[in-house]
C-alpha cells in the first residue's frame, strides 16, 4: 500500500509434456442471500461491512474535462438483492490452483480457465436459468485436496483458442483442452498477454516483447493475428508496458499502456482484417502522472455508444482514482476523461470489465480508507454511458484481494474470479 504516486500538476505534452484437466462442477445450491451473508455463515469466511466503507464515484464531464463526486456510503447487501446490492447466486467456488482465472461463456456452461505454466486448466460450472432468490445463502465451496500453485498470469482466450504464457516467457496456443499446444510468440518475462477474436473469426494475441534499438532495450506491444507474422502496435518512439484487446463488431482496439518515470500515455489503435491484420491510426488518447510498470489498463467497448479505458493512476500529487477514458470510434487524441477517487493511492490495482448495453460493469481493487496500509477491497459497481462510476456493492474478501476478472454470464448474471491470501475464488452473482 503506498500513498498517491507524485504527478506532473502542468499541461502534458506528447512526443510521442504435462496432463490437462477439465473439471465439471455442477450447480449445488439455489440463487438465494448475499455473499456477505455466505460469508459470515460460512467456516473461517472472510467478513466485510459494506455500508461502514466510503465509496468514490463520478459523474461525467464535458469534452476535454474532468470531474469527480465525494465518497458516499455503499448500500449494505440484502438478502433479496434489493436495489444497490448484489446477492450471491453460487459461491465463491475455491479453484484447484492459485491463479488468476479467465472466463469463457458458452451457452450455459461458464469455464474459468487457469494458467499452469504455460497449458490451460479448466474448471467448468454450469450457469442454469436464475430462480428467485431463498432465505438461506449459498455455500463457500472449498477445492478438493491441497490447492497447487499455478502461474501468476492469466490465460487468454478467443473462441475455442487459449493463449498462455509460461514461467520462461514463451507463449503456448492451444485448444481450451490443451490440444495442439505450440509456442506462438516470445514475449517478455511476467508480463500478461491479451486474446480477442477479430471478424468474429481469427484469433489475435497481443503481447509485450523487448527490442533493442538506438537507444537501448525497449518494451514494445505487438499483435499476433491466425499465423501471420507479427505486427508492432507500438509506433516508433513509443513503448508499451501494459496491452488489452477489445471487440467492437467486426474490429478491434487495441489498448496500450506506456508507463514512463515523468509520464503515462494510453494509446488506442482499431485492428480491422482485410486479408489479414490491418492497423488503424495510432491515438493517445489520455496523458497522466508517472505509473507504476504493473500498471495495466482494460477496455471495455459496450455494444452501443463510445467504449472506455480504464486506467487506476494518481490524478495530481494529492490523488489517485480510476480513469475512465471515452474510446469514440475511431479513437481521438486526448479524449474526454471521467475521474473516479480512491481514498488513498494503490500500485498495481486490479480492475476488471464486462460490457454490457451502453455501459459495463466494472470490479476494482482500492483501498477501504484513506490511512496508508488501508485494507483493501473488492468493489463492483457500473460505467454509464457517460463514463460516471457508480458504486453497487463490495464483495467479501480475504486480505489482499487482486488478479481479478469479471464476465456477463448467459442470463444477466455476473461472474466473477480473484485471488486473496487464502487462494483462487469463483463467485456467480446476481445484480440489479
Amino acid at each position: 500500500m503506498m500513498t498517491a504516486t507524485p504527478a506532473l500538476s502542468a499541461l502534458w505534452l506528447v512526443a510521442c509434456g504435462r496432463s490437462v484437466t477439465t473439471k465439471a462442477i455442477p450447480e449445488t445450491s439455489d440463487p438465494s442471500a448475499s455473499a456477505s451473508a455466505a460469508a459470515s455463515s460460512a467456516p473461517d469466511a472472510p467478513s466485510a461491512t459494506p455500508s461502514a466503507v466510503p465509496v468514490p464515484s463520478s459523474t461525467s464531464s464535458s469534452a476535454g474535462s474532468a470531474s469527480s463526486v465525494d465518497a458516499a456510503p455503499v448500500a449494505p447487501r440484502s438478502v433479496d438483492g434489493a436495489a444497490g446490492s448484489c446477492r450471491a447466486v453460487r459461491g465463491p467456488v475455491e479453484l484447484p490452483i492459485r491463479a488468476p482465472a479467465t472466463f469463457v461463456v458458452r451457452g450455459d456452461r461458464v469455464d474459468a480457465v487457469l494458467d499452469d505454466d504455460g497449458r490451460p486448466r479448466v474448471v467448468s460450472f454450469t450457469a442454469a436459468p436464475l430462480a428467485s432468490p431463498l432465505t438461506s445463502p449459498p455455500l463457500r465451496e472449498q477445492a478438493e485436496g491441497a490447492q497447487g500453485r499455478g502461474s501468476r498470469l492469466q490465460c487468454a482466450t478467443a473462441g475455442e483458442v487459449a493463449f498462455c504464457p509460461d514461467r520462461a516467457g514463451a507463449v503456448h496456443r492451444s485448444g481450451l483442452s490443451g490440444d495442439g499446444d505450440r509456442i506462438v510468440a516470445s514475449g517478455r518475462i511476467g508480463t500478461h498477454v491479451a486474446a480477442s477474436l477479430l471478424g468474429g473469426a481469427h484469433p489475435a494475441l497481443a503481447y509485450l516483447a523487448s527490442r533493442k534499438t538506438s537507444e537501448g532495450w525497449v518494451s514494445e506491444a505487438w499483435l499476433e493475428v491466425d499465423d501471420d507474422a507479427p505486427l508492432r502496435l507500438s509506433e516508433d518512439g513509443s513503448g508499451a508496458t501494459a496491452v488489452d484487446l477489445g471487440a467492437r463488431g467486426a474490429t478491434l482496439v487495441a489498448l496500450t499502456i506506456d508507463a514512463r518515470a515523468a509520464l503515462t500515455a494510453m494509446h488506442a489503435r482499431p485492428v480491422a482484417y482485410q486479408n489479414g491484420a490491418r492497423l488503424g491510426e495510432d491515438a493517445v488518447v489520455f496523458v497522466g502522472g508517472p505509473g507504476d510498470r504493473q500498471t495495466a489498463g482494460t477496455v471495455a467497448l459496450p455494444a452501443s455508444g463510445p467504449g472506455w479505458g480504464l486506467l487506476p493512476i494518481a490524478r495530481d500529487v494529492a490523488d489517485f482514482g480510476l480513469a475512465i477514458v471515452r474510446l469514440d470510434d475511431p479513437p481521438r487524441v486526448d479524449e474526454p476523461t471521467v475521474w473516479s477517487m480512491y481514498p488513498n493511492g494503490l500500485d498495481p490495482a486490479s480492475v476488471a470489465v464486462a460490457a454490457r448495453g451502453a455501459g459495463a460493469w466494472v470490479a476494482r481493487i482500492r483501498p477501504q480508507a484513506a490511512e496508508p496500509g488501508s485494507a483493501r477491497v473488492l468493489e463492483l459497481g457500473e460505467v454509464g454511458p457517460e463514463g460516471a462510476f457508480t458504486a453497487r456493492d463490495l464483495i467479501p474478501t480475504a486480505d489482499l484481494p487482486g488478479d481479478l476478472n469479471l464476465a456477463l454470464g448467459p442470463h444477466g448474471d455476473l461472474w466473477l474470479a480473484w485471488v486473496d491470501s487464502t487462494g483462487s475464488w469463483v463467485e456467480r452473482l446476481a445484480c440489479r
